[in-house]
C-alpha cells in the first residue's frame, strides 16, 4: 500500500484551489465580506429622508459622533470619531470604520468605508473627521457599523490592543 502523495497529486491540488479561488474572485464572492448577511439588531440604524440628522453611535473602543442626510438614494455621511478609554492613551492607531447598506431586514446590501486611520498622535497627526457620500440601492433602508483596529504605544516593548466590532 502506498503511503506517501505524488508530485502529480500535490499539483492537481493546488491546481483545483486555484481554480476555486479564481472562480470565487469572478463570481463577485469574498469570504472575508458582509455582504448577503443578517447585522445584529442592536446595529441597525433607520435612516431618514431629509436631514441633517444627528446621531452617536457607541461601542467600548470608538464612538462615532455624525450627521447624515438623506436625499433620494444619495447618501452623505459626517462626523468624527472619539476614542473611548480603552484606546484613548495609546500614541499609535491603525484602525478603520466601515458602514454597512441595510434593507429592510437588516440584510447587509454593501460595506463601504467610512473612515481609516494608521499612524501617531504623538504630534497630533491622526486625522478624526470624516465625510463621505454614497448612491444607495433602492432597497436601502437602514446602516450599521463595524470597526477594526490595533492600538499600541511605549515603543519597542509597548503594549497593544486589538480591538474590532463585526455588524
Amino acid at each position: 500500500m502506498k503511503t506517501h502523495i505524488s508530485a502529480k497529486h500535490i499539483t492537481r491540488l493546488m491546481g483545483g484551489l486555484i481554480i476555486v479561488l479564481l472562480l470565487n474572485g469572478c463570481a463577485g464572492g469574498s469570504w472575508f465580506s458582509y455582504t448577503g448577511r443578517e447585522a445584529k439588531p442592536e446595529n441597525r440604524f433607520v435612516l431618514k429622508e431629509g436631514g441633517p440628522h444627528s446621531v452617536i453611535w457607541h461601542s467600548p473602543d470608538l464612538d462615532l459622533h455624525y450627521r447624515y442626510h438623506l436625499e433620494g438614494n444619495q447618501l452623505t455621511v459626517e462626523g468624527r470619531v472619539v476614542r473611548q478609554n480603552r484606546i484613548k492613551h495609546f500614541s499609535r492607531l491603525k484602525a478603520w470604520v466601515s458602514i454597512h447598506i441595510l434593507d429592510a431586514n437588516g440584510i447587509i446590501l454593501d460595506t463601504h468605508r467610512l473612515w481609516s486611520q494608521n499612524g501617531s498622535d504623538v504630534y497630533g497627526f491622526l486625522r478624526w473627521d470624516f465625510k463621505k457620500s454614497w448612491q444607495l440601492p433602492p432597497d436601502n433602508r437602514a446602516v450599521g457599523f463595524s470597526f477594526s483596529g490595533v492600538a499600541g504605544g511605549g515603543g519597542e516593548n509597548g503594549s497593544q490592543w486589538d480591538f474590532w466590532q463585526t455588524p
